[in-house]
């Protein structure tokens, strides 16, 4: 079939000469209501002024398309499968939902209606596909459903269609071409730019996900990048710069939002050199420095002998020790201690994808791989994977990207022992999903191991022992990769470890370079397809090989956002550590947010002030935002930095809130009235004070009234 599409012109805000700005949708509606309800669609449009709105769409079991996110109702207080359930038997249940510290209550939201909404207030749709029955890679068999709604409220030209599911956006920008299509990721690659570019499609890109580079070749190519979720001032301007006509937001205010220059794409393209990057200590419980704890190398040279690979999730290694069937578990305070987990079947493996699951590798034996025990990150729930290889060898250290639990789905990376196949497991929903297997140049080890680009079966690199590193992209199995002057990248004694990720639009790579299983890193950046090499980390080990800790070094990088990663280091008899690489000077980050005074009492007419309190004081974020709730004419709010005053000229309770960055507060204003004490001759004399019963009182010559005009004394 001959593809057809039409490629929509950019967008004209971005042609103008002058300020602008994006269009702003809101997220499953807004903050106010309950997530994909009629509630949060109208308060994103009445009350934060959106333009567009997000939903997900999911089908019933006869047919009803509706709007929620998750497969089920259990996060707002339903046991209920949607796929299994019929509409009828769901239009009636009441969610309840608690948002910002508000508790919410609605009734399912069907997408016909949300349609209607959205043609009577004059707001785009953004119809995101979730995995569902009939709209699916596998199964479209729905959709033509979907398109006959969109049709019916006269919105295909408004309309646009995101998912993550790049087999589906195919069909429908075959088969529905008038339609506006975005391709929902984490981070534009060249692969996916190529893909978007080949089919049409707009990128619509997680924040911290696009680089200059990347922004630049999508405008270059006439495409729209939007970007989600977008919720505070530093992320608006941010992408605004690199040109994102659309921002999804959960609370953000527009209206608030300053207009943006003019973009220099020129600018954007190609990307900069790195400097320099700047490397921040975290923390170090390090036998070469001197600082394990008292326990430590007792610990992890004796008992823990075969606790091997471990997984850094939310400030704890998680080391999976063969020898004793459990999983042990470290923080970054040096203390050790044991979660709780064992099997009789744990094999060396321990690993987390993208979104934080927890992996072991718990099969009957480690030459044939079949088994993964997971504890989902959302609730911590233990699931059973059952897996199959289609080349099967020993393997010991598993690694993983994406969210296995999400419909998009992740990956599990196995390199066996004597196979020159890179094994890549597709797990969605929780379900194992299918097995590719990738030749590669050099056979694989018990130590066998790959690292991860950019949660994709094409794109990784991968590790034996000694025999270096090599880079796998899109079916070519590699060779070593390159330093500058074409010698290979080192070949080193430790077993396995390595990281990669993206530093200010530079892809950047860390390796071991200690000697004999001691750990150490080097960070170099592949931005050309070279090693450059950047900085070099110590070893955390002292001493020579020590047999019972014959593994290298585990690393994991977390994004904080665009321009810093927080690098956290696994060495097993050696120690601990992390660190901050920036391509900028350390900053100080919020920890937490506060308005003080969090309540106030005051009558009509008076002035109020309250005051943002930042932790830490001298964080270099300083920006919040500002509003008040409800917005009434009556009542004014002015900002000044971090201090605002609220004044109100008739009596109620208004809600005034801090924004920044990722922190909210609140401050409770209530407004009382005095107007009971008509009864009262009010003089210039006459005042009122307030007292510690919250009860208004009225002093005039001498005598105290209460609010309905009763003597008080």
């Amino acid at each position: 079939m001959k593809r057809i599409f039409t490629l929509l012109c950019i967008s004209c805000m971005l042609l103008q000469a002058y300020a602008w700005k994006p269009q702003f949708a809101g997220h499953r509606g807004s903050y106010r209501g309950v997530e994909n309800t009629e509630e949060a669609m109208l308060n994103g449009i009445n009350y934060y002024g959106y333009t567009g709105l997000e939903i997900d769409v999911k089908t019933t079991s006869d047919g009803e398309y509706v709007c929620w996110h998750d497969d089920d109702l259990s996060r707002v207080g339903h046991n209920v499968t949607i796929p299994n359930t019929k509409f009828a038997d769901l239009k009636d249940l009441t969610l309840t939902q608690t948002r910002g510290g508000t508790q919410y209550t609605a009734k399912i939201l069907t997408v016909d209606r949300y349609l209607e909404i959205c043609k009577e207030n004059n707001v785009f749709p953004i119809i995101e596909l979730k995995w569902a029955t009939g709209i699916n890679n596998n199964d479209m068999s729905r959709f033509p459903g979907l398109y006959k709604l969109i049709e019916k409220h006269g919105l295909v030209e408004e309309a646009r269609i995101l998912t993550s599911m790049q087999k589906s956006l195919e069909y429908v920008r075959t088969n529905y071409p008038a339609l506006y299509c975005q391709f929902l990721c984490y981070e534009v690659t060249e692969a996916r730019y190529e893909w978007c570019r080949q089919w049409g499609i707009h990128p619509s890109v997680q924040t911290g996900g696009l680089s200059k580079s990347m922004a630049r070749k999508c405008h270059d190519a006439g495409m729209e990048v939007a970007c989600w979720t977008v919720n505070s001032l530093a992320d608006y301007q941010k992408h605004g710069e690199l040109g994102c006509t659309t921002m999804t937001c959960d609370y953000l205010l527009p209206a608030d939002m300053p207009e943006l220059a003019e973009i220099d794409w020129e600018a954007l393209s190609p990307t900069p050199p790195l400097e320099a990057v700047y490397i921040t200590p975290l923390f170090n419980f390090t036998e070469a420095a001197g600082t394990l704890p008292e326990n430590f190398p007792t610990t992890l040279s004796g008992s823990y002998t075969q606790a091997q690979q471990a997984a850094f999730i939310d400030g704890v290694f998680y080391v999976a020790d063969y020898n004793a069937k459990k999983v042990v578990a470290i923080d970054t305070t040096g203390k050790i201690f044991e979660p709780g987990i064992e099997y009789a079947t744990l094999r060396h493996g321990i690993c987390r994808d993208d979104a934080g699951n927890l992996i072991l590798h718990t099969s009957e034996t480690a030459s044939t791989p079949t088994q993964l025990t997971v504890f989902k990150a959302e609730d911590n729930t233990e699931h059973v994977i059952t897996i199959q290889l289609n080349n099967n060898g020993q393997t010991n250290f598993p690694t993983a990207s994406g969210d296995i639990f999400s419909a998009a789905g992740g990956y599990v990376y196995f390199f066996p022992n004597k196979q020159k196949f890179v094994e890549v497991v597709k797990i969605a929903n929780g379900e194992y999903v299918s097995t590719t297997s990738c030749p590669v140049s050099i056979e694989g080890s018990t130590a066998g191991y790959v690292i991860p680009i950019n949660n994709t079966p094409n794109h990784f690199i991968y590790q034996v022992r000694a025999n270096g590193y090599h880079l796998y992209k899109d079916g070519d199995k590699g060779a070593y990769m390159t330093s500058p002057n074409g010698t290979t990248a080192p070949a080193r004694n430790n077993t396995v470890g390595g990281a990669y990720f993206t530093l200010n639009g530079h892809n950047m790579f860390v390796y071991m370079s200690g000697s004999h299983y001691k750990g150490g890193w080097t960070l170099r950046d592949m931005t050309s397809g070279e090693l450059t090499p950047m900085y070099t980390q110590p070893q955390l080990g002292n001493g020579g090989y020590n047999a019972n800790a014959s593994v290298g070094a585990f690393f994991w990088c977390e994004i904080v956002d665009s321009i810093t990663v927080n690098l956290y280091e696994y060495c097993l008899g050696h120690g601990i550590a992390g660190w901050e690489i920036s391509s900028e000077p350390h900053k100080i980050r919020v920890k937490d947010l506060a308005i003080d005074p969090a309540e106030i009492h005051a009558t009509e007419g008076e002035t109020v002030e309250m005051h943002a309190v930042i932790t830490p004081a001298n964080a270099n974020d300083q920006d919040v935002i500002w509003r008040v709730s409800p917005t009434l004419r009556t009542a004014k709010l002015r900002t000044d930095g971090l201090k605002a005053t609220l004044i109100s000229s008739q009596p109620g309770t208004f809600t005034v809130t801090a924004i920044l960055g990722d922190f909210t507060a609140e401050c409770k204003v209530i407004f009382g009235s005095i107007s009971g004490v008509e009864d009262i001759t009010a003089t210039q004399e006459g005042t009122h004070k307030r007292l510690q019963d919250g009860q208004l009182r009225i002093i005039h010559n001498g005598t105290t009234y209460g609010a309905l005009g009763e003597k008080i004394q």
